[in-house]
């Protein structure tokens, strides 16, 4: 009896001791994993770009990018656009609450109306303006004082063409940008052919990087930069995405869908053909969807957004961990969140992408 209890307290031993070493290899796993997921996620989407090195360039990063960018209020809606507003809203965020969220590049059209240059959201007469320019460039410069380590892209395009008030509408933004406020927070160059993917964050950091879908009032050493959509269709099935001359070139092409798996597959199709970090150009990731007519009255940009941003971690996971893709530089989204722009963002620091 009295070796059987030996043998037994033997046994007992052996069991918390298998216990303590099993639940210890669990801790020393569990702090590994959490170590390596701390690593590639540890970031404030505030000041994400702290973490990178002043030598990664422009065309290095993975940036979350805000799809009509000045629509979070609603003005001078037409008497249909106010019937359902949620047709024309797309984010939720003002610009400076979207740079908080990590946004760095951002989609403004201007229109001047009601005696100010405005965003907007319309076809032909139809919709609304958004938040005044003013607003925005006031909201980015207080931004960039306050997180001096980030920079971003302002693109401004679609100007309101119906009324045949372009130039005037072009020369407006124009002396508006010559406020002197602004002129030491704008980024500028002696080289006015200068590829702006090739920038660096210790070059621009502080710094708002404005580009122009049109020639004119452009001036690199003014800081208004000439931007141009790389694709360029061949045929009704097939397009190209290739560097323009000069400044800024980015390959942008919507899906047109409401549909979230035609849109998916349409924007999965482009990523695999086009994108990779370290061209001469830029791939944007249109990750949006566009209502139809038979959502006009009961459907909105937000319920779609809600969609397609659910769906965008997943994708981005399966395409950039899983199937090994390179990532996209720019991932258009509406109505631009922490936690959506949290899951583009992360991919800065996967594998070698962080501050060495």
């Amino acid at each position: 009896m009295f070796s059987q209890s030996i043998s037994d307290k033997g046994r007992t031993s052996r069991k918390r001791l298998a216990t303590v070493v099993a639940y210890s290899l669990f801790f020393i796993q569990f702090a590994v994993q959490a170590s390596v997921l701390g690593a590639e996620t540890s970031f404030n989407t505030n000041n994400w770009m702290a973490n990178l090195s002043d030598v990664k360039k422009i065309n290095e990063l993975v940036i979350p990018g805000s799809h009509d960018a000045g629509m979070s209020e609603l003005h001078h809606c037409d008497v249909g656009s106010k019937m359902n507003k949620g047709m024309v809203k797309t984010q939720k965020l003002d610009i400076k609450n979207q740079l908080i969220a990590g946004s760095r590049y951002f989609d403004i059209r201007v229109d001047y109306d009601h005696k100010e240059l405005v965003t907007y959201h319309r076809t032909g007469d139809l919709g609304c303006n958004g938040q005044p320019l003013k607003a925005i460039m006031d909201q980015a410069i207080t931004f960039l004082s306050q997180y001096q380590s980030e920079t971003f892209i302002f693109k401004f395009s679609h100007i309101r063409s119906n009324r045949n008030k372009e130039r005037e509408t072009k020369d407006r933004i124009d002396q508006f940008l010559a406020n002197p406020k602004y002129r030491s927070y704008l980024y500028t160059s002696q080289d006015y052919k200068t590829n702006l993917t090739t920038v660096t964050l210790g070059d621009s950091r502080g710094k708002v990087i404005l580009v122009f879908d049109y020639d004119e009032n452009t001036s690199a050493k003014q800081g208004k930069f000439r931007y141009h959509d790389g694709f360029e269709e061949i045929s009704d099935k097939q397009s190209l995405c290739k560097f323009r001359d000069p400044n800024l070139t980015v390959c942008d092409e919507y899906s047109k869908t409401s549909d979230l798996n035609t849109m998916e597959q349409d924007q999965i199709a482009k990523w695999n053909k086009f994108a990779g970090l370290g061209k001469e150009r830029l791939f944007l990731l249109s990750w949006t969807l566009t209502p139809g007519v038979g959502t006009f009255f009961s459907g909105s940009i937000e319920a779609l957004a809600a969609k397609a941003n659910t769906a965008l971690p997943k994708a981005l996971e399966l395409q950039i961990r899983d199937l090994n893709q390179p990532p996209p530089n720019i991932v258009y989204i509406d109505y631009v969140n922490k936690s959506t722009t949290s899951s583009i963002i992360q991919y800065n620091f996967h594998d070698d992408n962080a501050k060495e």
